[in-house]
C-alpha cells in the first residue's frame, strides 16, 4: 500500500512514537522548567513514578483512540493521568488540556495531507473531543474526593477540639 491510499490510522500507527514523544514533551511542557526537566530525564519508574505513568499512559491512550475501541475502556490509562493533575496545582483546564495537545500534534503533523484525511481526521478530533469529556468527568470525581476528604478531616478535627474543651 502506497502512502497515497494509506489510511489515517496506518499513518499515525506509523509515526507512533514520534506523535507520542511530542505529545509527551507538550505535557510535561505544563510543568515548572526543573520538574520538566527530571520528569523528561529519569528514566527509573521508582524514581519518577508521575513521569512514567505519563508515558504509559499517553501511548495507551494514543494507541486507543486510533483503533476502534469503546472510549470508556480508556479509563484506566485516562484515570492515571487524571489523578495525577487533579492532585497538582493545575486549574481544571490546564489538567484536562492534554487531549486537545494531541490535536494540535496530529494537525502540525499532517498539515500537508489535510485533503486527504479531511474526514478521518475529523472523526478522529470528535474522538478526541469526546476523550476530553471524559478527562474533565475523571478530574472533577478526583477533585470531588479530595474536598470530601479535607471536609472529613475538618470536622474530625472539629469534634476533637470539642471534644478536648469538655
Amino acid at each position: 500500500m502506497n502512502n497515497q491510499s494509506m489510511p489515517l490510522s496506518a499513518a499515525l500507527a506509523d509515526r507512533r512514537n514520534r506523535l507520542i514523544e511530542k505529545w509527551l514533551a507538550d505535557v510535561l511542557r505544563t510543568y515548572p522548567e526543573s520538574t520538566t526537566r527530571f520528569l523528561s530525564q529519569e528514566k527509573d519508574p521508582f524514581r519518577n513514578p508521575v513521569g512514567h505513568a505519563l508515558k504509559e499512559s499517553l501511548a495507551a491512550l494514543f494507541d486507543g483512540l486510533i483503533q476502534p475501541v469503546d472510549l470508556k475502556s480508556l479509563a484506566l490509562a485516562l484515570d492515571g493521568i487524571v489523578r495525577i493533575r487533579a492532585v497538582q496545582d493545575f486549574t481544571a483546564g490546564q489538567a484536562v488540556a492534554f487531549p486537545f495537545m494531541l490535536k494540535r500534534i496530529i494537525r502540525e503533523e499532517f498539515a500537508a495531507d489535510m485533503s486527504r484525511y479531511s474526514r478521518e481526521l475529523a472523526d478522529l478530533e470528535i474522538r478526541i473531543d469526546e476523550f476530553a469529556l471524559l478527562a474533565f468527568d475523571l478530574f472533577m470525581k478526583c477533585r470531588e474526593q479530595i474536598y470530601e476528604s479535607k471536609v472529613s478531616e475538618i470536622k474530625r478535627r472539629t469534634f476533637i477540639l470539642e471534644k478536648g474543651c469538655k
